[in-house]
């Protein structure tokens, strides 16, 4: 199983205007290219499940709940799927918006 760098995946596939939209609205209303079908998303869960779930558990390990984006999306495989991707990418490009203005303070 690959590991999800999401942060060179994301860097590798989106220009910072792509990142910083996902980041601020988030991919259902971005709809960034490449996780905008459930076929897109499906992959890149297969693909990078495990690390998924780690970003998953450090959030709820932070926050003290699992996102309600995800859990209200367990009786169906396929937006399960989408939900966690759309998620995590989220959660990364927030991360790279908040590391990129730390570095220009």
């Amino acid at each position: 199983m690959k590991t999800f760098i999401f942060n060179d995946f994301i860097q590798a596939t989106y220009d910072s205007y792509d990142i910083k939209s996902i980041a601020t609205h988030g991919c259902a209303s971005y709809a960034p290219n490449g996780m905008t079908s459930h076929h897109e998303t499906s992959y890149i869960y297969d693909e990078y499940a495990e690390d998924l779930h780690n970003i998953i558990d450090i959030y709820t390990f932070d926050i003290g709940e699992t996102p309600k984006y995800i859990t209200d999306n367990l009786g169906n495989y396929v937006q399960f799927k989408n939900a966690v991707v759309w998620f995590c990418a989220e959660a990364v490009c927030q991360n790279l918006q908040y590391n990129q203005q730390e570095e220009v303070a």
